[in-house]
């Protein structure tokens, strides 16, 4: 499991360090290893540990001295805010990294994504191990309102939306086809696609329409986050305003999902959904997981899984409205943080067991993070 972009507390331990570099150390709790899990660091703690230090002029290595890619995290801002790393602690055991003065490698692109106006609004995103899409305004009046999240499955690990466009818009391939690296080949229609999340009063969804506006808020090389408004829809009958923050790091099947309502002076119950078809079926969960599951198979195309995972405790699973969903409750005035990502048969997930493992993984490393000690 490859992400977790919750803020993991650090544990401040006042001991002699140098100026040189600041040391950290990742404890992991859980019964299995914890692979390339990203680990961000405020660059607070950074700049106290290293004075004067220039934000650009960072660098990350294991305890052997080996460059380990990292980004600093701006979420919209001029200026940095954080600065991540993915990590590797095995089971019951500690990692050492450090973070130093230095000038960074040049990293490989491992997370993009972008607003794309020449199809309709669409904005995409990716990482080296999937890719999804949500929709603009332009597509409302050629296909109607959606609100879903679409899934592009990938075989490769490379950054492909770009190119997958421009073929589709040049007519020299349709990503609706598998020319080898992967395709679009999930329907979302009005629904919720790959857990999306919407109001769930009065024993029902209400669906808002596609985004109004969007802003990117950072693009590689380790993590992609974007925010998207959207225009007010009814909930009963009040009006409400929904902004969704989307963020996704490298070698992740699971996006971090931040949704923001307003309009409703009470606390309410929302629903993240998986849509449902008549080829696909359910994977079940016990309760503690707050987690659902759903595989799609598409034939010879191979075998869609998704998956969502809550941070909050779930209400309730069930089957409604052509949705598999799982369901929890809204504060007014609060940001609500939950995941949701898909994979693919053809590439890591070969069975039903290896994708709900996953999700079972998953959800534990949400409910425990990695325990971080800084020391300087």
């Amino acid at each position: 499991m490859k992400q977790l972009t919750l803020i993991l507390t650090s544990l401040l331990l006042l001991t002699g360090c140098s100026d040189d570099r600041m040391k950290i150390t990742l404890d992991n709790t859980l019964p299995f290893d914890r692979t390339a899990e990203t680990v961000e660091i405020s660059l607070g703690d950074i700049m106290t540990a290293l004075p004067g230090c220039i934000p650009t002029e960072l660098v990350v290595t294991d305890r052997k001295g080996t460059e380990v890619p990292s980004q600093l995290i701006r979420a919209g801002s001029q200026e940095p805010r954080s600065l991540i790393f993915q990590a590797d602690v095995k089971s019951g055991s500690s990692s050492v990294y450090y973070i130093a003065r230095g000038i960074p490698a040049v990293y490989a692109k491992k997370a993009y994504g972008r607003f794309v106006p020449e199809r309709m609004d669409d904005y995409a995103w990716e990482n080296d191990r999937v890719a999804f899409r949500i929709y603009g305004p332009a597509l409302i009046a050629k296909d109607g309102p959606s609100n879903g999240i679409d899934v592009w499955i990938k075989r490769t690990d490379k950054m492909v939306i770009d190119r997958w466009y421009a073929d589709y818009l040049s007519g020299k391939n349709t990503y609706h086809d598998d020319n080898g690296e992967g395709c679009d080949c999930y329907k979302v229609g009005r629904t919720l696609g790959a857990g999306a999340m919407a109001p769930f009063v009065d024993d029902s969804l209400w669906l808002a329409i596609n985004f109004e506006t969007w802003e990117t808020l950072d693009n590689g090389p380790l993590r992609t986050s974007f925010r998207l408004t959207y225009p007010p829809f009814m909930v009963r009958d009040k009006l409400v305003t929904e902004t969704r923050t989307f963020s996704l790091d490298a070698g992740s099947q699971m996006n971090l999902v931040t949704e923001e309502y307003s309009g409703l002076d009470n606390e309410f119950t929302v629903a993240a959904g998986i849509v449902m078809r008549d080829e696909g079926s359910p994977i079940l969960f016990p309760p503690e997981m707050n987690s659902i599951a759903y595989r799609l198979d598409g034939g010879e195309g191979g075998i869609t899984y998704i998956g969502t995972v809550l941070t909050s405790p779930a209400t309730a699973v069930k089957e409604l409205e052509g949705h598999l969903l799982i369901v929890t409750r809204y504060s007014p005035g609060t940001a609500l943080h939950y995941y949701t990502g898909a994979g693919w048969s053809k590439w890591g997930f070969p069975s039903d067991k290896a994708w709900s493992d996953y999700i079972n993984e998953f959800s534990q490393r949400v409910s425990s993070p990695l325990k971080v000690k800084i020391n300087w």
